[in-house]
């Protein structure tokens, strides 16, 4: 029954939610204001430019699994 509790569980409803988000991400590509902003973005031409170096994209991730597994860890 443990096993179930600390590993099925949690599983199943990361699966769960996951599948929410999914269908309801299928119902807003479907929209109708969704077609118009890609038809919108088909016309634009994409700008060349540098890339983007923002830290942000790399550090705010790793912040936030960090502070899931040290909290995690600190409950067992």
């Amino acid at each position: 029954m443990n096993f179930i509790k600390e590993y099925i569980l949690p599983a199943l409803a990361i699966l769960l939610v996951a599948a929410i988000l999914m269908f309801g991400y299928q119902f807003l590509a479907d929209a109708s204001w969704a077609e118009g902003i890609r038809a919108s973005a088909a016309s634009t031409p994409p700008e060349v430019g540098p890339a983007p170096t923002n830290i942000i994209l790399i550090g705010l991730p790793f912040a936030i699994t960090s502070a899931v597994l040290k909290r995690t860890q600190k409950q067992k």
